[in-house]
């Protein structure tokens, strides 16, 4: 009878192996914990970056029915958003927060799901739900339609203070933008003219000596 005793208690694990298991798993996890977590903001970033594709296309498809112009460059008449410029929360003179932009485009996304960047925790239910405090993506002003090294929208997360247009100088200058690090580490997904993406560390954006582009007719 001890001896069948003995032997049942001889298999359990002492809490000195236990507590040797444990630290070693440990150790494993904290070893593998920041690949898991670069894989995951990678995955992230592409699928970002696949949606701000999509946005370029549609609004690619919006200028190639408007004389060559994205909404922000046309007025309410012709389909566009011009007016709306100068109230929309601005960075650098350049870079917007334009809803208005998006509501005009928002029948042309499969899904409204496709404005927001999977690293945020945004909702958008339907078009009259876009607004500021939603955005991920901004808008380039001054887009030209096309144009390979035009930035058309960028990641939101600038790291500057948006601030009203009229408070930037009427000079031509190049400005360099940088993003915060909670979206994609400092980085941030951009699509140009011509449709490609790219993800980048920052961006040197072109700033008009007319900061404000006029509403216009499509040709």
């Amino acid at each position: 009878m001890r001896c069948a005793l003995t032997s049942r208690r001889s298999k359990a694990y002492t809490l000195t192996e236990v507590l040797v298991v444990c630290a070693i798993i440990g150790i494993l996890a904290s070893m593998l914990m920041p690949s898991v977590t670069r894989t995951i903001q990678n995955g992230k970033r592409t699928r970002c970056s696949g949606s701000l594709r999509q946005v370029g296309l549609v609004m690619a498809a919006f200028a190639h029915d408007h004389g060559d112009r994205y909404p922000q460059g046309l007025s309410r008449a012709y389909g566009g958003v011009a007016e709306e410029n100068a109230e929309v929360p601005v960075a650098h003179g350049v870079m917007a927060l334009h809803p208005g932009v998006f509501r005009v485009l928002a029948n042309d996304f499969k899904t409204l799901q496709v404005l927001v960047c999977p690293s945020t925790k945004f909702w958008i239910s339907r078009p009259n739900n876009i607004a500021v405090t939603n955005l991920s993506y901004s808008i380039n002003l001054h887009a030209e339609a096309g144009a390979s090294g035009t930035v058309l929208a960028t990641d939101s997360n600038l790291a500057v203070r948006w601030q009203e247009l009229s408070s930037f100088p009427r000079t031509a200058t190049n400005v360099t933008v940088g993003f915060t690090f909670e979206r994609h580490e400092s980085r941030c997904n951009a699509v140009f003219g011509d449709g490609h993406a790219e993800s980048l560390k920052r961006l040197t954006l072109e700033r008009p000596a007319r900061p404000l582009p006029r509403p216009v007719r499509p040709r």
